[in-house]
């Protein structure tokens, strides 16, 4: 399960806060600080952050709308450095229109002009964070789609082979080299998947008989035919090794 993380809209006069929940899908708004000073502000933030036991925070950060920084973006970045001297780790966020959105949210609820003045800021707090989580996930997802496109591939390049074992269970094995050896072919195999040519693996002998759907592999139970093979197996990929440089 992953750690919550406390958004934060800086005001000059209110901090809009909001939380996310902890598998960090939802954003939901939880608090209006009124500011006194930045000690007492603070230790309210760290106080909401030990409540949800996280020390993660995100701040909106306000950029113009050519997306320049400007004085009020030095006044959250000031502030922001506190709550890094207390023990929080601060990310920002692009919180350009938060504000218009959070109101006009207020305003299709029918909340009053009193209650949006109040409740707004943290509104805007938590559009700011459901944003962020939004494209942290976006971004998870994608990457975990290139990984997966990128191990299909990588198991399209790979020759397997199945043989059913003795309890009926289909056992996959990965071809590493085709070996002939006193006039019968042999296959060094192994249970490894992964493809990973700098890791060790186990490397089992099988002798292949038949032909086309008739084929047949058997794993080699005579020692001294293991061992020959096997040798041969590595003179094979010390061969090959040595090609590559």
């Amino acid at each position: 399960m992953n750690e919550r993380i406390v958004c934060l809209d800086i005001g000059d006069a209110r901090i809009g806060v909001a939380v996310s929940d902890a598998s960090r899908l939802i954003a939901t708004p939880i608090d209006t600080i009124y500011r006194v000073g930045w000690g007492p502000d603070v230790k309210k933030i760290v106080a909401i952050c030990e409540q949800y036991e996280t020390n993660l925070v995100l701040s909106g950060w306000p950029l113009n709308m050519d997306g320049t920084s400007g004085f009020q973006s030095e006044k959250v970045k000031k502030f922001c450095e506190q709550l890094e001297k207390a023990g929080l780790t601060v990310y920002y966020q692009d919180e350009r229109l938060t504000t218009v959105t959070a109101t006009n949210a207020l305003i299709e609820g029918n909340m009053h002009r009193a209650e949006r003045k109040h409740n707004v800021d943290k509104v805007a707090a938590a559009v700011i964070l459901q944003q962020w989580l939004d494209t942290q996930r976006n971004a998870a997802e994608e990457q975990y789609e290139q990984q997966e496109e990128k191990t299909m591939e990588n198991n399209e390049n790979l020759e397997i082979i199945e043989l059913i074992d003795e309890s009926g269970e289909t056992v996959q094995f990965r071809l590493l080299a085709g070996i002939e050896y006193e006039g019968a072919q042999f296959l060094a195999v192994t249970d490894d998947l992964s493809d990973d040519e700098d890791g060790e693996c186990s490397v089992f002998i099988m002798l292949v008989s038949g032909e086309g759907e008739d084929v047949i592999y058997e794993m080699v139970e005579d020692e001294a035919v293991q061992q020959a093979v096997f040798t041969k197996f590595l003179q094979i990929m010390d061969e090959e090794d040595a090609e590559n440089e």
